[in-house]
C-alpha cells in the first residue's frame, strides 16, 4: 500500500484541480494538451459511469443517492466522470423514466416483479427522480457531479440502448458509409446519430459542467481491411452537429477497430480547422486489445513499437498530427487477487494494467477507468447484475479492491504541461 501522506499528497492536487474545474468554463486545446481559460493544464483523470443502457439513465440509483455518488468520485481525486448515452435517449428526453422503467422488463427480458422493486428502490434512494424525464435526470446527475467540482465527457456509447460492444450487435459502422453490413450497422442510423449529437450538445448548454461529447465509442468496420477513407468523412458530419450547437465544447473522436487504431492519420491527418481549438482523440486498451495480443502480451515490446503506432505518435509535438490523446477505456477484473497484485485477481490483469499505468505517467496522458458501476439495472435479463470490472461495490459503497487505488496512484500525478 502506498503511505497514506503520499496518497494524501495526490489528493490534494486533484482536488485542487477539481476546484478549478468548478469554474464549469470551457476548456480547449493547445498541441496535445487539454487546457483550462488561464491555459493551465486541465488533465483528464476520469472514471466511467454507463448511462447508455435500456433504463436510460446513469446506473446505480437503486443503490446510493446521486450525491453520495458525486462526492465519493471527487473525493477519491477524480476531476472528471466520462458518461456514457445512447441516441435513443438523445431524441427522447421527454420520455418519463416511470415510463421507462415500466417497460424495461418487457424490453428486457427481466423479471417483471424485480424490475417493479427496481424502481421502488430507485424512487426510495432519488425521490427527485419520480416525476422526472430521462433528459431531466441526465441533467440532475450531470449538475450533482458538477457540484462536487467534476467535468463531464458526454459519451455516445451506442444507438440503440444495450450493452456494448462486438460486430454483431448493430452499433459499430454507420449505416450510410460503405461497409455496411446489417449486424454490425443495423442501428448505427447516420441522421438520428447527428441529431442526437446535436440535442446533446444543446442539453450542455443548460449544463456548463459538460465539457465535451465523445461522438461515438469504439467504431468498429467490417471487414477490417476495408478502406478508411470513409471514417473522415463521417468522422466530421458528427463534428459538424456538436460544433454547430454548442461551439464551447470539446470534441472527442477515436479511430476504428474499437479505438485501438488511430494510425491513418500519421499520413492523412484530420482536418481540424472547422472546430478550432477543440478536437481531442481517444484510444481504448484491454487484455483483449489487437494491439496488445500482437506484442504477445509482452509490456516491453508494446510499449516500444506497438502503442507508438497505432495511436501513442499522436503525442509527438511539432507535427499536423498532433493532439491531445486520451485513454478514455481500460480496465479489468477488480478482486479476488492476493495482496502482491493489489487484489487483482489474474496476473494477467495486473501486468497489463502497470504496464498501462507505466506507459501513461510515461507520457503523463489523459485517462478514464473502466468504470464506476458495481451493477447494472438490468443486465443480460438479470436485475441488479454484479459487474465484477466495477471500480466500486455491487451496492455503490466503496472501492471494491481498495489495493486498485495504489495501482493507479501514480496517472494521478500532472508532472507535464504547455
Amino acid at each position: 500500500m502506498l503511505p497514506t501522506s503520499l496518497w494524501s499528497t495526490l489528493l490534494v492536487v486533484a482536488t485542487a484541480a477539481s476546484t478549478t474545474a468548478a469554474q464549469f468554463t470551457p476548456l480547449h486545446t493547445s498541441s496535445r494538451w487539454i487546457l483550462d481559460s488561464n491555459n493551465k493544464r486541465f488533465k483528464l483523470r476520469c472514471l466511467n459511469w454507463a448511462g447508455h443502457m435500456e433504463a436510460h439513465i446513469p446506473e446505480g440509483l437503486q443503490h446510493q443517492p446521486v450525491d453520495f455518488l458525486a462526492s465519493w468520485i471527487a473525493t477519491q481525486g477524480f476531476n472528471c466522470v466520462r458518461l456514457t448515452f445512447s441516441i435513443d435517449m438523445a431524441l427522447d428526453q421527454a420520455l418519463k423514466v416511470s415510463t421507462s422503467f415500466s417497460t424495461l422488463a418487457s424490453r428486457t427480458g427481466a423479471p417483471a416483479d424485480k424490475v417493479t422493486e427496481l424502481w421502488s428502490r430507485v424512487q426510495s434512494k432519488n425521490p427527485w427522480i419520480t416525476s422526472l424525464s430521462v433528459g431531466e435526470a441526465f441533467g440532475h446527475v450531470v449538475d450533482a457531479l458538477g457540484a462536487a467540482g467534476l467535468r463531464v465527457i458526454l459519451d455516445n456509447h451506442v444507438s440503440k440502448a444495450s450493452w456494448c460492444c462486438n460486430l454483431e450487435d448493430g452499433n459499430g459502422w454507420w449505416d450510410e458509409a460503405p461497409g455496411y453490413t446489417d449486424s454490425n450497422s443495423r442501428f448505427f442510423n447516420t441522421s438520428n446519430w447527428e441529431r442526437g449529437l446535436a440535442a446533446m450538445a444543446q442539453f450542455a448548454v443548460n449544463h456548463p459542467v459538460v465539457a465535451g461529447i465523445g461522438l461515438r465509442n469504439e467504431i468498429r468496420e467490417v471487414p477490417v481491411i476495408q478502406s478508411r477513407s470513409a471514417w473522415y468523412d463521417f468522422i466530421a458530419r458528427g463534428a459538424r452537429a456538436v460544433h454547430g450547437a454548442n461551439p464551447d465544447l470539446l470534441i472527442v473522436m477515436g479511430g476504428t477497430l474499437s479505438s485501438t487504431d488511430i494510425s491513418f492519420l500519421r499520413t492523412k491527418p484530420l482536418d481540424r480547422a472547422p472546430f478550432g481549438d477543440k478536437v481531442v482523440y481517444e484510444w481504448h486498451h484491454y487484455t483483449f486489445t489487437p494491439n496488445w495480443i500482437a506484442s504477445f502480451k509482452s509490456c516491453s515490446v508494446w510499449k516500444s513499437v506497438t502503442v507508438g503506432g497505432t495511436s501513442g505518435f499522436l503525442l509527438q509535438q511539432g507535427k499536423d498530427y498532433t493532439g491531445p490523446l486520451w485513454l478514455s477505456e481500460f480496465g479489468f477484473g477488480q478482486a479476488g487477487g492476493p495482496p502482491e497484485r493489489k487484489g487483482i485477481g489474474s496476473q494477467e490483469d495486473y501486468d497489463y494494467v502497470t504496464c498501462l499505468v507505466d506507459y501513461v505517467k510515461g507520457n503523463d496522458g489523459d485517462w478514464a477507468i473502466w468504470a464506476i458501476q458495481g451493477s447494472y439495472y438490468v443486465r443480460d435479463g438479470e436485475v441488479d447484475k454484479d459487474e465484477g470490472w466495477g471500480l466500486m461495490t455491487r451496492d455503490f459503497s466503496d472501492w471494491r479492491n481498495p489495493g486498485v487505488k495504489d495501482v493507479l496512484a501514480p496517472i494521478f500525478q500532472v508532472t507535464q504541461g504547455p
